[in-house]
This record gives structure tokens, sequence and C-alpha cells, in this order.
């Protein structure tokens, strides 16, 4: 068996990993590259999309999904292989990603056609995301062996990242991988804690936080609620740049029970603007059962963290513009998460610059995203084409995560009894932080480059 690794290798997107035995050639994750990385997703896939028998797709989020519609564009006709939730939101996620893949390059097309050159092509667009969808054909339940092949087989595992995600246990040539996808972290509304990894020949390990530990998620409620009370006590509002996948769901919970409990003003205006976020929050209240113990309780009571009194949801553009000429008393959750596109830049354009407003992280942010420019101390930075001083006051708040922090996967893979320990889908610094620690516990880890590959 041949590993090759040909996504997210010393980089937090792209997730792709290339497993080939004798009978069957089978991708762990089909992921798009975004931010700084962003152009490697034009470039050619490194194999024949013809000649891949399955994609083992551990969960929905783009980094991990978004080239799965390019993959069949190119030839792909094998299956996708996923979990019930995760084949439902990866359909929203795909579907967006192609609306707005349309839509940039029509907006290059028109610039190529004034300078007289030939216009530019989508990586995929709806069409592929449909014809994608029709390979998610098979649906797996934790713990339920499925057999590829006589000598391959795969296990899903609770990854506790977000809803529906996997690790992914395979069997084959009489050798076990384990591939952790992205480990969530422990004590987390909605989903369950990450399950432990069987025993392994190989495991191949996430390292985005491996640098660094989170600060506790009730400390980070209690930072959330300080913030908003900040913005709100002085006229303004806050903007929370928001992943729809997850990090909205988990947001609208926080602000429920913030709300709920009276630690923030009952009168705020809480609005979901996010298109791709209110259906993804729809998918999540058909799992309910999917959550852990204390989601499971709190939907048992009728009680709806995605629909009390204080939140309302956008239905059109024009209700989203509205809000840039709002004023204060409002909190606006939009989508994208790093700020590299939708309603949250339209926002971050009319409010940046109000010195009474505040902008609120609560997920990682990539080299080369407005986002990470922003949390970085930028001045002004360029929104929509045009410079904006950056003079909200901004929070980032890293407890929110839903990745496992360096002494949570520590702990994960120390436990783990793998013969050998690979780490991906991290920053070089990070993943070389999260090595040294694992050196520390007796455990010696590899960090592959782009390309590399390894034979079991």
């Amino acid at each position: 068996m041949r590993i090759t690794f040909l996504g997210a290798a010393k980089t937090v997107t792209g997730s792709c990993h290339l497993v080939e035995t004798d009978k069957v050639r089978l991708l762990l994750d089909c992921g798009m590259y975004q931010g700084h990385d962003s152009a490697r997703n034009h470039e050619p896939f490194p194999f024949d999309p013809a000649g891949i028998d399955y994609v083992v797709l551990t969960h929905a989020h783009l980094d991990h999904c978004g080239l799965i519609p390019k993959l069949v564009r190119e030839g792909f006709r094998g299956h996708v292989i996923s979990t019930r939730p995760t084949a439902d939101i990866a359909k929203l996620i795909l579907l967006d990603a192609a609306h707005l893949q349309e839509e940039e390059v029509e907006r290059e097309a028109r610039r190529a056609r004034r300078r007289g050159e030939p216009p530019p092509e989508p990586l995929f667009d709806v069409g592929d995301a449909l014809e994608a969808m029709d390979h998610f054909s098979i649906r797996i339940e934790y713990g339920r062996e499925i057999a590829l092949d006589h000598e391959v087989s795969v296990v899903f595992h609770d990854a506790g990242h977000i809803l529906g995600s996997g690790i992914v246990e395979l069997h084959a040539e009489g050798k076990t991988v384990v591939f952790s996808g992205d480990l969530g972290s422990w004590d987390r509304p909605i989903v369950r804690d990450p399950s432990p990894s069987p025993p392994c020949d190989l495991l191949i390990s996430e390292g985005t936080y491996g640098d660094r530990p989170h600060r506790s998620f009730s400390e980070s409620v209690e930072e959330f609620r300080d913030a908003i009370n900040i913005v709100l006590g002085r006229g303004g509002s806050v903007l929370v740049p928001s992943f729809a996948l997850e990090r909205t769901q988990e947001v609208l919970y926080v602000l429920y029970e913030l709300w709920r409990k009276g630690e923030i003003p009952q009168e705020v205006r809480i609005v979901l603007d996010s298109p791709l976020g209110s259906a993804v929050t729809r998918v999540f209240s058909k799992y309910s059962d999917w959550f852990d113990v204390e989601g499971r309780e709190l939907f048992s009571r009728h009680e709806n963290p995605f629909r009390f009194p204080a939140l309302s949801v956008t239905r059109t553009a024009e209700d989203s513009k509205r809000l840039n000429h709002a004023g204060g008393g409002y909190i606006i959750v939009a989508g994208s998460g790093m700020c590299t596109g939708g309603r949250i830049v339209h926002h971050l354009r009319h409010r940046l610059w109000r010195e009474e407003d505040g902008v609120v992280f609560v997920g990682y942010q990539a080299r080369g995203t407005l986002g990470r420019a922003i949390v970085e101390g930028a001045k002004t930075v360029r929104v929509l084409g045009e410079e904006v001083a950056v003079r909200a006051q901004v929070w980032t708040i890293n407890g929110f995560s839903a990745h496992a922090d360096r002494n949570e996967l520590a702990h994960w893979i120390t436990a783990t009894e793998a013969g050998r320990v690979v780490l991906v889908h991290g920053e070089e610094h990070a993943l070389t932080a999260l090595a040294a620690d694992l050196a520390s516990r007796g455990i010696e880890a590899t960090i592959p480059s782009l390309g590399d590959s390894l034979e079991l």
C-alpha cells in the first residue's frame, strides 16, 4: 500500500491523500485550497481522476470536499463514501461554491472582454456540483465496517469536529491506517466528543493548532459576552464572521444561551445574514439525534437555539443591504468565516471604519485572507476594491475553534497504539511544534511535504 500526500501538507487547506493498493485507488478527502494557496485549485490533478475508485470524505467543509465536482468534471466515476449528514451538508456547500465560482468568472469575463482576452473557465459549475452529488452513493454509520474489496474495508468513528464528521479507519492488505480528518475539541455543545483512535500501523493526524492551546470554551463564551456588551453599550453593532457550517450553529447556540439567561440585552437584534448558514442550520435541526447529550436534551425540551425571539434571518440581498445602514444594537452573524467573500465583506466595508462597532473572529484565519490581515492588526485593508480604515474594535476568540488544540491533539495521538505517526493539515510551524511535543512524550512523528509518498 502506497500513500501520497497531495494536499494539506504543511498547510491547512486542500486536504487530499491518495491511497493505492493492488486492487483499489482511493482518496482520503478531495478538498479545495483557500487563502494564500488557492491558485493550486487550478492545477491539474497529479493522478487520473478516472482511475480513482472511491473518495472517502471525512466531512463537508470546503477544504475537504470542495474539489469533488472538479474531480467528476475530469473523469471520476467512482463512489463517495460519507455519513448521511455529511452528504446532505456537502450538497449545500458544493452548490454554494459553484454559484460563487460562476459569479466570480462572470466578473472576470467582463474584464477579459474589455481587454480583448478569452474569458476564464470556472473550476466547476452548478451542473458539475449536482453531478458530483450523484456519486455520494455510500452512506456510512459510525462503527459499521464497509467492504470496498475483499482486502479493503472502511470504518468511520466520530471525529467530534462538525456534524457527521468522521475519523477514517482503513484496512487494506493486512494493514490498518487511521486518518483523523479534522479532529474536534472536547466538551463542546452540539457535537459529541471525538472518539479514541483504534490501534493502527499508520496514524495520519491533523495538526492545525499543534503550536498552541485554546482558551477553555467557558472562558471563550465569557469573552464573547463581554465583547458584545462593550460594543452594544457604546451604541455599536457586532459583526461575527462565521463559517456557515458548524461555527454558525455553535455561535447561535451560545447567543441563545446568553440571551435566555439575560447575560446580553434582551432587546438585542441578532441577525443570521447567511443564506448558506441558514440552509445548513435547517440540516442541523433535521439531525438533532446526532447531537451530544446537552444538545439532544435541549431539543427534547422543545427549545430551539436556531429559532428564538431575538433571532431573525435575512431572506433577500436587500434585507442584508439594509443592515449596513441600521446603526447600533445588532449582532450580525454572516459568512464567510475568513472574510474571503459572502455578505460579511459588505458589512465590513460599511462598518469596519466605525469606532463604535466591533468585529469578533471565532475561527481560523488562513494566510492571505482579509480576516488574517485584520486580526494581525492592519490599519487599513482593501475591501471590495476600496481601502478601508480598521477602526472597529477587534477580538479573536480561538476557544470557539472546532479543531482540537495542541494539548488535545497530543493526548489523542499519545493514546493511540500507532506504529507510525504522520502530521498533516497545519502550517509548518504548527506541525513542527506538535512533533516536538510528541517527541517529548516518546513518539516520533514525520511531516510530509506536498507530493511525498510512503509505503506500508
